[in-house]
C-alpha cells in the first residue's frame, strides 16, 4: 500500500484528509510541524506528500526546498494563496502540483491518484531500455528482440546494456570487461569475444538478417 504524508498546522484538516485517503486504501501519516516534516520525509519512504504552504515557523516552501536536495518524493502543495506568481513560486521550489483551498475531498483524491499513477509509469519506464527492435527490462533481466524473448545470460545482458547506454560508441574488449566485471576483476578480457559471438547467435535465431552488434576491426564493438 502506498504511504502518504499530510503536513498541515491545522489538525482538523489533516484528520479529514487522513480519513478520506485511508478509505481509499492508503497508509496515512499526519504531521503539524514543518521541521518535523523535513526529518520524517528524509527518514521514511513516503510515496507522496500533501504539504501546506502557510505554516508558522518552518513553512511549506522551506520544507519543500530542504527536502528536494535529497528526495524526489512527489509533493503537492495545499495552498490558500491563489494567483499565478504563488503557484510559480511553489513549482520553482520543487513541488509537483498544488491544490487551492478550499478544496473538495474528491479533488484531493483525484490529484493524489493521478500523481501516484504518473510516478508508477515513470519508475516502470526508467527500468526499461529500448534500442530499435530491442527492449531490455533491467529489473528482471529480460530482453526482447522484435517482440520475441532473447534468452541472454546475465553477463550477455550486461554487455548489451553497456552498449545500448552509449549508442554509436565503440568499446574495446578491455573496456567492456571492466564495465561488466568491474575494475577489480581478475580474468581475461578475451571472454568478451565469446560472449559477443553467443549474443549474435541468439539474435540471428530471431532474425537472420540482424546486425545488432557491430565489430569495428582493430577497435572493438558497438550497438548497430
Amino acid at each position: 500500500m502506498e504511504k502518504i504524508l499530510i503536513v498541515d498546522d491545522e489538525p482538523d484538516i489533516t484528520a479529514i484528509l487522513a480519513d478520506v485517503l485511508s478509505d481509499e486504501g492508503y497508509v496515512v501519516t499526519q504531521i503539524h510541524d514543518g521541521r518535523e516534516a523535513i526529518q520524517s520525509i528524509l527518514e521514511t519512504s513516503f510515496d507522496l506528500v500533501l504539504l501546506d504552504v502557510m505554516m508558522p515557523g518552518v513553512d511549506g516552501l522551506t520544507v519543500c526546498r530542504e527536502v528536494r536536495y535529497r528526495s524526489e518524493v512527489p509533493i503537492l502543495f495545499l495552498t490558500a494563496k491563489s494567483g499565478i506568481p504563488n503557484q510559480i513560486q511553489g513549482l520553482n521550489e520543487g513541488a509537483d502540483d498544488y491544490i487551492e483551498k478550499p478544496f473538495s475531498n474528491e479533488q484531493v483524491v483525484a490529484r493524489v491518484k493521478a500523481h501516484l499513477r504518473r510516478e508508477k509509469r515513470y519508475q516502470k519506464s526508467s527500468q526499461t531500455k529500448t534500442y530499435k527492435s530491442l527492449v531490455m527490462d533491467v529489473s528482471t533481466y529480460e530482453a526482447y528482440y522484435k517482440q520475441t524473448i532473447l534468452p541472454l545470460t546475465k553477463r550477455e545482458f550486461d554487455i548489451v546494456r553497456v552498449l545500448i547506454d552509449f549508442p554509436g560508441q565503440v568499446f574495446s574488449r578491455d573496456q567492456l570487461y571492466e564495465r561488466v566485471w568491474g575494475l577489480e576483476a581478475d580474468g581475461d578480457a578475451s571472454t568478451i569475444t565469446e560472449h559477443i559471438r553467443n549474443i549474435r547467435a541468439k539474435v540471428k535465431r530471431i532474425d537472420t538478417q540482424a546486425h545488432l552488434l557491430q565489430t569495428v576491426w582493430g577497435v572493438g564493438y558497438r550497438i548497430g
